[in-house]
């Protein structure tokens, strides 16, 4: 995990590299928590694993030394064996589901009633806030989808159908009958259809928005995609040989990184080190911490780019010259 750094070999580049890789989380080192969330031991219908990046999510494992410090949001990665569901619950804050692999069912419910959209690779659905949800397995292969809550430190999620209490058939239909449980229908004029239709964005649908610093951007929560609550996500197509001069926010950002290698670094005090990304690798950028991002592999890179905030973007990105 050594970084890449300038000419300069004194403590403080140091001091500085030594920081910047407490803020790297590293999918490959992440060990997969099959006990993250208590409220599934025993029922095998529920089993599913955790990589805690930023903050906790929705499980209490607060202490883990191995989780980046969270403020406006987490972020985790839950893997999901074929078969498996999560039950009904909600949150007192929004929740984002952005899958990584394999196909994903996500349920809201409306007063008994249960509408289920199916997400690919890339496509997203923002839970709203209190909106009783769940989601499962229904595909043919596992599911890893990437899961954030739009607080640093979430209260634990409210169970509203559960085998403990419901039994495992009813749990498993989150409290529906076959004849209450709908399809979502994108065009739809049920405002039930519409509000959940909102919150979903599917990645082919998503019209790509050129920055003048040579970067395309696809706007998954914010004007344009998802309603915003408490933060901001982009995906960033970033081509082969293009990156962005040093620039920071009032609030810290964060990069997962989806396809290819993502180059970031951070400066201070004219001093500056690097760290390089790989799929499914998350970097951490602090506020007011000065920062930017690279692509010096050989192929073009995708990563989501994530605000600690709901307000617009007002960077002004700066294009680097390709060498």
């Amino acid at each position: 995990m050594s970084a890449v750094i300038a000419p300069r070999h004194d403590g403080t580049v140091a001091d500085l590299e030594a920081a910047m890789r407490a803020h790297v989380g590293r999918h490959a080192e992440k060990i997969p928590d099959w006990d993250a969330f208590p409220a599934s031991r025993g029922f095998p219908e529920l089993d599913r694993a955790q990589m805690r990046f930023i903050g906790a999510g929705g499980s209490p494992k607060v202490g883990d030394p191995d989780t980046l410090p969270a403020n406006h949001f987490t972020m985790s990665m839950v893997h999901q064996p074929v078969g498996k569901y999560a039950v009904l619950h909600a949150h007192e804050i929004e929740e984002a589901f952005l899958v990584l692999s394999g196909v994903l069912t996500a349920t809201w419910q409306y007063d008994g009633e249960i509408i289920e959209a199916k997400l690919g690779p890339k496509d997203m659905v923002l839970h709203m806030t209190d909106r009783p949800h769940g989601f499962r397995n229904d595909g043919y292969e596992p599911v890893l989808v990437s899961i954030m809550l739009g607080k640093g430190r979430p209260e634990m999620p409210r169970y509203l159908f559960h085998p403990k209490t419901h039994g495992s058939e009813l749990s498993a239909r989150y409290g529906a009958d076959p004849e209450h449980t709908h399809r979502l229908d994108f065009h739809s004029d049920d405002p039930r259809h519409r509000e959940f239709a909102r919150h979903v964005v599917r990645y082919s649908q998503q019209r790509p928005q050129w920055n003048d610093a040579g970067f395309a951007r696809l706007v998954y929560i914010g004007a344009g995609g998802a309603p915003a609550g408490t933060y901001r996500k982009d995906l960033i197509r970033l081509p082969q040989g293009r990156g962005v001069r040093s620039y920071v926010r009032d609030v810290e950002d964060a990069y997962l990184v989806l396809e290819g290698v993502v180059t970031v670094g951070w400066e201070e005090d004219g001093r500056t080190v690097e760290q390089r990304l790989g799929p499914k690798d998350v970097m951490l950028n602090p506020a007011g911490r000065r920062h930017w991002f690279r692509n010096d592999g050989f192929a073009d890179a995708e990563f989501m780019m994530v605000v600690g905030t709901p307000k617009p973007e007002d960077v002004r990105f700066v294009g680097t010259v390709p060498a």
